[in-house]
């Protein structure tokens, strides 16, 4: 599989990582969820892991994507361009998940998280004042429109696109599963917490 997938010049590079992960683990049982917890050898690992999530999925984002069509209204769209407009979020998303992992070792993780939550933020103030002074001038919802379209750009270019390849970058295969586990059940409470609480928020 891995010579088909990575051809026949590259593949044996691939193999002697695996198989020196295999001779480091020495037989080790995979761990269950709650053992990393007590594991004082992947505490930061973990907490990373945790923080990245949760900002992920409370960076706003989700709120962006649940509510577009409202937020959309709020910017002074008319009701039969909402469609194409919500399409071109995800056109966003895709468009910057592929240019991510074309980014990702050459920039490096460290300054595309930070770039993209510093981008995040400040097209995130630049949507508020224009949906606060959206009816002084004609062009300032074309301004919120644009808004959201940057902060989905910036998210899926730093937070979207890294954080869940850390995971498997920051644990061995041992701890890997019960990571992944712990990762996805933040990722689900914090996505359920932004959809219970935004429409009280607004």
């Amino acid at each position: 599989a891995l010579k088909r997938f990575h051809g026949s010049s590259e593949y044996r590079r691939e193999m002697e990582d695996i198989q020196r992960e295999c001779f480091a683990l020495d037989g080790e049982k995979p761990k269950k969820p709650w053992q990393l917890f007590t594991d004082r050898g992947v505490r930061w690992q973990l907490i990373t892991v945790i923080v990245m999530t949760m900002g992920q999925q409370l960076s706003g984002i989700n709120a962006i994507y649940f509510y577009a069509t409202y937020i959309f209204e709020q910017a002074g769209i008319s009701a039969e361009k909402i469609p194409y407009v919500t399409l071109g979020t995800g056109a966003c998303e895709c468009l910057t998940a592929l240019t991510c992992g074309l980014l990702i070792d050459y920039v490096g993780r460290r300054c595309l998280i930070i770039g993209g939550y510093l981008l995040m933020s400040l097209w995130s103030i630049v949507l508020t004042f224009s949906l606060t002074y959206q009816e002084l001038y004609s062009w300032v919802p074309y301004v919120s429109m644009t808004s959201i379209f940057a902060f989905i750009l910036s998210f899926g270019l730093g937070p979207g696109g890294i954080t869940n390849t850390l995971t498997a970058e920051l644990f061995i295969q041992s701890s890997r599963p019960a990571a992944y586990m712990i990762g996805g059940t933040i990722s689900w409470i914090s996505f359920f917490a932004i959809g219970m609480l935004f429409p009280f928020i607004v």
